[in-house]
């Protein structure tokens, strides 16, 4: 018989009918031998007022439904449709539940048949997605979806969504079907009996093998396309203007010159053919990346030689390689190869997932993963982590797949020629450029068997960035879930990990030596409570230290005397935890020296104790240097959020001045290295970069091309004169003043408006004195820290909405890209100075001062002035954008400092108004 669908989707005036939420809108459309045989949809009648939010979101407000049925006149009708088919919605848990509640109530019997959840069948079978709402993966399968957030347009996008599932389920390799069958019995919906219908249809005729994939050791994956050589035809680069723009334009006809890219691009081909440095600065609108990508190629081509390129946002490695690449490609008169190259781990070990697939005790994070790891296998050619959609569970079991220098060569040596990191190394062998970020580059040039030319010519993308990249790398954290992650996975000898495991190997190969299992037992228990103790202990001595919401950092000095009971912990910490290494140390030694070879099952799971010894010992050192023997040459703090208290504890330790060992050690020696980015000038000079590098005696190359845009023309700046002075107000008294600028820059702007603070506690008190006038309640606030979700669904959530005002802190001061009119006006609640007692202000500070130099001047305000000119920068993104930009710090005017920062950013027109005044020029100048 055939499978009947009925897919559901439902409008509702909240979360949960158990407090009283009603259905606003009912559809379903009903599916028969794959085709959409019938639709059926009503308006509900919810006995209750639809709030401004759901009215917003839904466009179905209170007159819409006036005149509508009441769930019970249609109740009948909906009960029928749904009996005996198979109920899908996207999230099924939530409409099921929703509906059965409302049935119930009516009194009709619950739903009792098969359900399936498109959001789960697309993480399977669209593990590279980017998101999993409805509207995205509408907009990636181009499916008709005219209103989001209505029923009956959301249940015929869901309807042609699972036709388009299952079109991709039916084009699976049997053998890749057979082991999804296999783990599907771990999901929340049963997609086994649709993997089951396929499998079956599939075996009735003889398969069709696809000729681009490949079977091995029962996995079926995408057939490598083998680079050639790398290509040596070459040609001069053209120097002249003329010259260059033929070429462009032949590619491009619409392309304008701009003076500044192509002076850029002779600065650079001038530098790698003379083996010197050059910083460059390229304002926004310059074309940077085709401004340092043109010349590269020419050299690289010339001399047979990869040219490095690094970047310090994923973001910006994806753009250079999806967009600015093929670009090049069109321009160039030859043939080039660029690569993306990425540490070790980001790679997956298909000896290690050969291994993972054979394990039974699945649960559902780890047989999702699996599933996806399957599909994907079919379609990716590199085999690198960042093109899958992991949920935070699958990020945790890729921790056990992917590639390491640990695998031994019984696991490894059947796999040895399809290993995606061994291919991604032969690749950029042959590459003319090579596309890496600031975190691999680094790791790489510290070790020994490096990836990366020690002698080459490198390009440093966003390098405003370098000195944070390089204090990360050759920093440490120490981190309360990480490390009680390890302990888990090793567990006790009766808790069936890892450490269980090892007792059994060691058992079954005669070598159990009459070991006492009760005292490593013991010893890991004690560990682990003490952890808990110290954790406990930190998070206590944080809130007493921290009055303020939100997260806080903390100096963190073993002598100072407010950590003494921490630094008794941490010393029977570390003496514990090396007694637990040198037991399993000695345990593992036993199994690897044995004279009987191991199974591949049993070297993955040695694999994996080897790399959690590793672990340990890391944690093992980091316990020591930050409670027995800190280092006077670096910043130790405290992270701490109070809404988990141990859990959101984590200690972190960087050197004062890494960058400047790292250039001495490693930068220095490459023969030309190129740095780049918007926003390296402060004062008219490069001093104070070149000083966070350790360069200001070095002979460097230097230039500024500034941004294209008239400015004057797009860009008007207010600075309040009815605001009090900063300083003398307290948090409390200064956000209250500053929400109501806020509030009147809002409407007069209708939304579109992002406000940048410079903490977390002052935005948290203008967002809430701003909610409880309740003055914005039309608009849609998101705020990073309260509103929940990461950097990127913050700004994606910000652009969906038409009135949303987004406020920020730190990381949305930079790296935002929100062209048009989606961003009108920018809102600069505070001048961007650092809090001087913020760790590593402060150690930076004190570190000047022994050097005898003024730290507001030589580290404070030119800091401040750079994270100014990035914040202004978030504004004008085309040159047809037009906004403005509100400063609510009246020390812009009265500091002495204030023209730095006046003079920091482009010449625009400045104006000092009233809110009643500053209302009218937004309003007049966005109109």
């Amino acid at each position: 018989m055939t499978q009947r669908y009925v897919v559901v989707d439902l409008e509702t005036t909240g979360n949960s009918p158990k407090k009283g939420d009603r259905i606003i809108q009912f559809a379903g459309v009903v599916i028969e031998n794959d085709q959409i045989v019938d639709e059926y949809s009503t308006y509900i009648h919810p006995g209750q007022e639809i709030s401004l939010f759901i009215e917003e979101l839904t466009g179905i407000s209170n007159e819409t439904v006036k005149n509508a049925p009441d769930f019970e006149d249609v109740a009948n009708n909906i009960a029928q449709l749904i009996d005996g088919a198979c109920f899908v919605a996207h999230n099924v848990l939530f409409d099921l539940s929703f509906l059965q509640e409302e049935l119930v109530r009516c009194g009709y019997e619950p739903f009792y048949g098969s359900t399936l959840d498109t959001v789960e069948l697309a993480k399977i079978l669209k593990p590279t997605s980017d998101g999993y709402k409805l509207h995205q993966l509408a907009k990636e399968e181009n499916l008709d979806h005219s209103r989001p957030h209505q029923a009956d347009s959301d249940a015929y996008a869901t309807a042609l969504l699972l036709l388009e599932l299952k079109k991709k389920l039916m084009n699976l390799p049997v053998m890749t079907l057979k082991q999804l069958y296999r783990l599907s019995y771990s999901l929340q919906s049963e997609v086994s009996e649709l993997i089951d219908a396929c499998i079956a249809s599939k075996l009735a005729k003889a398969e069709v093998h696809s000729p681009e994939l490949n079977a091995y050791r029962g996995l079926a994956f995408k057939k490598n396309e083998e680079e050639g050589e790398r290509s040596d035809t070459e040609s001069d680069y053209p120097l002249d203007v003329s010259e260059k723009m033929a070429m462009l334009q032949r590619a491009f006809p619409a392309f304008e010159a701009r003076s500044g890219q192509l002076e850029m691009m002779n600065m650079i081909h001038h530098s790698f053919e003379t083996n010197q440095d050059a910083i460059i600065e390229a304002g926004t609108g310059i074309g940077k990346s085709l401004g340092y990508l043109l010349p590269a190629v020419y050299f690289a081509k010339k001399h047979k030689k990869p040219v490095v390129v690094s970047t310090y946002t994923l973001q910006l490695q994806d753009q250079l390689l999806q967009n600015e690449v093929p670009k090049l490609k069109a321009i160039l008169p030859f043939s080039f190869q660029a690569v993306l190259l990425k540490g070790r781990s980001n790679y997956l070990s298909l000896a290690k997932f050969e291994r993972a697939l054979r394990e039974k005790e699945d649960n559902y994070e780890t047989a999702l993963t699996k599933m996806q790891i399957l599909v994907w296998l079919t379609e990716t050619e590199t085999g690198d982590k960042d093109e899958l959609n992991l949920s935070s569970g699958g990020q945790l079991f890729w921790n056990r797949l992917q590639s390491d220098g640990l695998t031994y060569n019984g696991l490894k040596q059947p796999w040895q020629t399809l290993d995606f990191f061994e291919r991604a190394k032969k690749t950029a062998v042959k590459a003319d450029i090579i596309i890496t970020n600031h975190s691999f580059l680094m790791s790489d040039l510290l070790t020994e068997d490096a990836l990366i030319p020690k002698k080459g010519y490198l390009i440093l993308d966003e390098a405003h960035h370098l000195e944070q990249a390089a204090s990360k790398q050759l920093g440490r954290r120490l981190n309360y879930i990480a490390v009680k992650t390890v302990l888990n996975r090793l567990g006790t000898s009766d808790q069936k990990q890892l450490l269980y495991k090892l007792n059994k190997l060691l058992v079954n190969n005669g070598l159990a030596d009459g070991r006492n299992s009760q005292e490593l037992d013991r010893k890991l228990n004690d560990f682990s409570y003490e952890f808990e103790q110290l954790f406990h202990y930190l998070s206590n001595q944080a809130e007493k230290l921290s009055r303020s919401m939100g997260p806080k950092r903390i100096s963190f000095k073993v002598d100072d005397g407010k950590w003494g009971k921490a630094i008794l912990i941490g010393e029977r910490l570390v003496d514990l935890l090396g007694l637990i290494i040198t037991e399993l140390s000695q345990r593992l030694a036993l199994l690897l020296d044995h004279e009987s070879p191991l199974g591949k099952n049993s070297l993955f799971y040695l694999n994996d104790i080897e790399v959690l010894l590793g672990q340990l010992q890391d944690t093992r050192e980091s316990l020591h240097e930050f409670f027995m023997k800190p280092h006077e040459e670096n910043i130790y703090w405290l992270d701490y959020t109070s809404a988990a208290p141990q859990h959101g504890v984590t200690l972190t330790v960087q050197p004062i001045a890494g960058s400047k060992w790292l250039w001495d050690s490693y930068f220095g020696r490459q023969k030309s290295v190129v740095m780049t980015s918007a926003t390296l000038v402060v004062k008219n000079s490069f001093q104070y970069f070149k000083e966070q590098l350790g360069l200001e005696n070095q002979s460097i190359l230097t230039a500024s091309f500034p941004s294209p845009f008239r400015y004057k023309e797009l860009v008007k700046v207010l600075v309040p004169n009815d605001l009090p002075d900063i300083n003398g107000l307290s948090v409390e008294e200064f956000s209250e003043a500053a929400a109501n600028h806020i509030i009147a820059a809002a409407q007069a702007a209708k939304g579109r408006m992002m406000v940048l603070f410079t903490s977390h506690e002052m935005l948290r008190a203008t967002y809430h004195s701003i909610k409880d006038t309740g003055v914005l309640d039309e608009f849609t606030l998101f705020a990073q820290g309260i509103s929940g979700g990461s950097r990127m669904r913050l700004l994606r959530n910000f652009q969906n909405f038409e009135k949303a005002i987004l406020f920020g802190t730190t990381s949305l001061w930079e790296g935002v890209d929100i062209p048009g009119e989606d961003l009108s006006c920018l809102v600069i609640v505070r001048l961007p100075f650092s809090p001087p007692d913020e760790p590593v202000t402060a150690a930076k500070c004190q570190y000047f001062e022994k050097q005898g130099r003024n730290p507001f001047a030589a580290y404070s305000l030119p800091e401040a002035l750079l994270r100014f000119r990035q914040g202004f920068g978030r504004l004008i993104r085309t040159p047809s954008d037009k906004g403005v930009l509100v400063i609510l710090d009246r020390r812009i005017v009265t500091a002495k400092y204030g023209p730095e920062f006046r003079k920091a950013i482009p010449a625009v027109d400045w104006h000092q108004a009233s809110i009643s005044e500053m209302a009218d020029m937004i309003e007049d100048w966005i109109e």
